[in-house]
């Protein structure tokens, strides 16, 4: 609710104005002069301050209210790229480092999903690495703007005096990417950007145009060598849904009622492993998300079939193949019922499933990952 004081205050008035208003907000202060004291004390213990480049990816803060990090695809995919980069720190001679952007809710550490990576301040960058000649920064595509907006005198000055910034957006949705208007005002802050990717589907010369800076496809971290593999006698008759909303959602969840035995949960309030542990249970999965997602891929590795929607954005044609890759919703939600009761038999199953999987398997394989990975900071890009 919008007030006149909210409206009219300085930064410094609505935070304190916040503070006596909402007890959510004593707490993060009390939290945050906690986490603020941690960070201080580690950043030199594991950071050297000398002309290394520096490699800095940032990432979502924590919940307002909760103060725990946000678990999601995007978070864990970044948390993937960032501790793969470390393990070339020594092969390339930089230092990798993880932060939240400036106005974010502070986060220490991701809890949700296994890692050994510390999350420190944007702010504390140029104020410890002011040696670093070279500055790499990862940032997701929906932050680039945020990212321009609010950095600092501080933070342009150290860019100004670095002998390279080099801005990487990490486009994981292309329906998320800023437009050519935003992507000019990152060029205007650094002297070299590029697009990296997470589907082949929009790593392209026609993307490579658009935006006019270079593209090279990371791919993801998902692969099925990560997933614990179980075969239809072993699973129980459960299908797993993805959390996304979808006006038509509520008419295919009615149709699944009509499967018998069939029990259908929606996946929420799980730890990452949680989460995988239940993939390995499921026969079926559903997802109204982008498709092509880790709603499908992770239980089709984990030994189930999926189900979604084809679009233009994220798959490949090869996914047209699938009779589970539905061509609408309409399409979906006539007829999932009556696919599910044909594939329910253990050598439907099984053809049906090995063709999905091996269709998976071909587009993410961790071995191109890691390779996708290493030629970036080789500079050899999929679309230079």
């Amino acid at each position: 609710m919008k007030t006149i004081l909210g409206n009219i205050s300085p930064e410094l008035i609505k935070k304190t104005y916040r503070w006596f208003r909402y007890g959510h907000e004593r707490k993060r202060l009390v939290r945050e002069n906690g986490i603020r004291r941690r960070q201080n004390e580690l950043l030199p213990k594991l950071f050297v301050n000398n002309n290394r480049p520096l490699v800095v990816f940032v990432v979502q803060g924590a919940d307002r209210f909760s103060g725990k990090d946000n678990i999601s695809g995007g978070a864990i995919s970044i948390m993937s790229l960032c501790e793969e980069t470390r393990k070339l720190n020594e092969q390339f001679g930089f230092q990798t480092i993880m932060c939240t952007m400036h106005g974010e809710v502070l986060l220490e550490k991701h809890e949700q999903f296994e890692n050994n990576t510390p999350v420190f301040r944007f702010e504390q960058l140029h104020r410890y690495f002011t040696q670093s000649s070279v500055l790499t920064f990862h940032i997701p595509e929906y932050m680039t703007e945020k990212f321009v907006i609010t950095l600092s005198v501080a933070d342009r000055l150290w860019f100004q005096e670095r002998k390279m910034v080099h801005i990487n957006i990490m486009n994981q949705n292309i329906r998320l990417m800023p437009g050519v208007d935003i992507i000019a005002k990152v060029k205007n802050v650094t002297n070299k950007v590029t697009i990296t990717t997470a589907h082949q589907k929009y790593c392209t010369p026609i993307y490579r145009e658009k935006y006019g800076v270079p593209i090279h496809k990371f791919s993801v971290w998902i692969s099925p060598e990560q997933y614990r593999f179980v075969e239809w006698k072993d699973k129980d008759n459960l299908i797993v849904v993805s959390p996304d909303e979808h006006p038509m959602k509520s008419q295919v969840l009615e149709q699944l009622k009509f499967i018998p035995g069939l029990k259908v949960q929606i996946i929420k309030n799980l730890t990452y492993n949680q989460y995988k542990e239940l993939i390995s249970r499921a026969k079926w999965s559903l997802t109204f998300g982008e498709g092509l997602d880790g709603y499908l891929i992770e239980p089709v590795f984990s030994g189930a079939i999926g189900f979604a929607v084809y679009n233009e954005d994220f798959f490949t044609p090869d996914y047209k193949e699938l009779k589970t890759i539905y061509s609408d919703y309409n399409d979906l939600s006539g007829n999932i019922h009556k696919d599910i009761v044909k594939l329910d038999i253990e050598k439907e199953f099984e053809n049906y499933q090995k063709k999905i999987f091996q269709i998976c398997a071909y587009h993410y394989s961790k071995e191109q990952y890691l390779s996708n990975v290493k030629a970036f900071y080789d500079g050899k890009y999929t679309h230079p």
